[in-house]
């Protein structure tokens, strides 16, 4: 067996091997040992992501249902509320909902809760006020799986009130067989939820909205309601959520964000939105839009409204057909968006003093503006290696927290590990949040680190890197790198090929703006061309003249083009 080196990074990572180890000199081998590490073909489906390859949405438990009732709402003209978040799933959810169903001739309004003075969930009020509007029919988005009251006064009212989400159902002692606790819906459409399953439980709540206007679309075309609207135009907010709410990019999300990507970049026939236009003309975003494009650019500039102002704001320019309102919120959203920057850093310095030595990554503040504290625990969790929980102080004087974690952690099952201490909660797998209950803060920070500590049991090396392969400079051509971007759409649950470049010796470094280091590498034969974002982070590690073993991704050079590729670097180590 190829031996990686037992030195950790400068990082501070592990190496580990991500399938079978091996090493390769040349394109071809590169790419061949690669498909074998990812288990995969090069006529896989994997590799030509096709709409037709969705499930069935009534395999979804409750849709035939659900579906149903939203179709002889849009038959009727009923008027249909929908209950969205304030977050970019929950906007962009809220959004297609909202404009589908007008498509289809339906009566819609909808509400966003503010994060700070509403939090999370369905309010009874918010229902309530739907019924006295007149709406018979709401459906949520993103969110609702907790929200007992809320489904309860619907019941009262006989209002109906379907649930979309797909975060994780509370816990409950053992009865008739389930552990679940699910609240009084017309219908629950959750993946989430133990007898359902749909698409390997991997969809955002946007996703689950999206499955359901497909099964309501084709109940309307058998009830003889043709409706032009092309659901296809909703996949570039889709793809947004997907990547927003980092899902993984694999099976069904792979679909979606595949041609929500598609979307995005005008490459079919249906252009993106006119919101999504917007938005990328004021991120500047010139190139392809990618999923690290969503994540570092156009998904922060939608989650800011809700941050710092209110979620709203965000969904009127994911569903105005308005160019000039387009352009005029999406401007807004980035001005917010440098606000919310700024604050959040200031809360983060702020917790790591509060928290000093303290193991348990549990800390809170009246100061804090709520819009950043989820922002600050990921910050905390990335630096320390295990989830945290920060939190601000309500206009009520009660402690809501916001959690995030790491791989190897699930968020979902930490919150249900501390329910005593929590009047209401909610989260998946990386994230989530709930408020803690009077004079609960003690226990609250007792149970979580309790949490944390029977999940690190299982959770493995905190710190690790999976290498695919080594590669020596003779691999590293323009044709596999091309070959390398039929992985695209990668991200969690599908992330770019890393490759290990063992002793290279270090001949140029020219630093540039931003923090950039670009480089020249070569083994004594032949030469290479890398590039580092944030070099600053590798200290005097790269200075000509130095040996070292680069960790990164081999991609082509669009600046330079005519088929010049570059090394991407993102962590090395120090050769002994």
């Amino acid at each position: 067996m190829i031996a990686l080196p037992e030195q950790k990074t400068i990082k501070g990572r592990k190496l580990v091997w991500r399938g079978e180890p091996f090493t390769a000199s040349d394109p071809l081998a590169a790419w061949q040992g690669l498909l074998k590490v990812r288990g995969v073909h090069e006529s896989d489906p994997f590799f030509s992501p096709k709409l037709s390859g969705l499930p069935d949405p009534d395999a979804m438990q409750d849709m035939e249902r659900a579906a149903g009732r939203v179709t002889q709402a849009v038959l009727n003209r009923e008027h249909i509320h929908v209950f969205g978040d304030f977050d970019a799933d929950g906007v962009s959810g809220t959004a297609i909902l909202t404009e589908a169903l007008k498509a289809a001739g339906a009566r819609v309004t909808s509400s966003i809760p503010h994060r700070s003075d509403d939090g999370h969930g369905i309010g009874v009020e918010p229902v309530q006020e739907a019924v006295k509007a007149g709406s018979h029919l709401g459906i949520s988005v993103d969110t609702g799986t907790t929200c007992f009251e809320a489904c309860d006064e619907a019941v009262k009212l006989g209002f109906d009130l379907i649930v979309t989400d797909h975060h994780l159902p509370e816990r409950a002692p053992e009865r008739d067989g389930s552990s679940e606790k699910l609240p009084s819906a017309f219908a629950l459409l959750n993946p989430a939820r133990e007898a359902c399953g749909f698409a390997d439980r991997k969809l955002c709540g946007t996703g689950v909205g999206f499955f359901l206007l497909m099964s309501v679309w084709k109940r309307l075309r058998e009830a003889g309601h043709e409706v032009e609207f092309d659901l296809r135009s909703l996949l570039d907010r889709v793809a947004v959520a997907t990547v927003a709410d980092v899902m993984e990019l694999v099976g069904v999300n792979r679909i979606l964000v595949y041609h929500g990507l598609q979307q995005l970049n005008g490459a079919n026939s249906i252009p993106p939105s006119v919101g999504m236009q917007a938005l990328k003309k004021i991120a500047k975003v010139k190139k392809s839009v990618s999923v690290e494009t969503i994540g570092f650019y156009l998904a922060p500039r939608i989650n800011a409204a809700g941050r710092m102002r209110h979620g709203e704001e965000a969904m009127r320019m994911l569903s105005t057909s308005d160019e000039d309102e387009a352009m005029a919120l999406a401007e807004s959203l980035d001005e917010t968006n440098r606000q919310r920057r700024m604050v959040e850093a200031d809360v983060f310095k702020a917790a790591e003093l509060k928290l000093g030595n303290s193991d348990v990554l549990a800390v809170y503040d009246e100061a804090w503006h709520a819009g950043v504290v989820g922002l600050a625990a990921g910050r905390l969790a990335r630096k320390h290696g295990r989830p945290a929980a920060v939190g601000f102080v309500t206009p009520e004087g009660q402690v809501r927290v916001s959690l995030r974690g790491r791989p190897g952690f699930h968020v979902g099952n930490l919150l249900n590990g501390c329910a005593e201490y929590l009047e209401g909660f909610g989260g998946h797998a990386g994230a989530g949040g709930g408020t803690v209950k009077a004079d609960g803060w003690n226990g609250f920070v007792a149970a979580f680190g309790e949490a944390v500590a029977d999940q690190s049991e299982h959770a493995g090396d905190q710190l690790t890197q999976s290498v695919d392969g080594v590669l020596e400079l003779g691999a590293m051509h323009a044709g596999l790198a091309e070959r390398l971007q039929r992985f695209e759409p990668v991200g969690q649950g599908n992330a770019a090929a890393t490759w290990l470049i063992e002793n290279v010796h270090v001949a140029e470094n020219r630093p540039l703006k931003g923090g950039v280091v670009r480089l020249k590498v070569s083994d004594g034969a032949q030469w290479l061309d890398a590039i580092v974002f944030g070099g600053g982070a590798f200290g005097d590690a790269l200075e000509r003249g130095n040996i070292v073993s680069l960790l990164g991704q081999l991609k082509l050079d669009e600046y330079r083009g005519n088929g010049a590729v570059q090394f991407v670097v993102e962590d090395l180590l120090i050769s002994e």
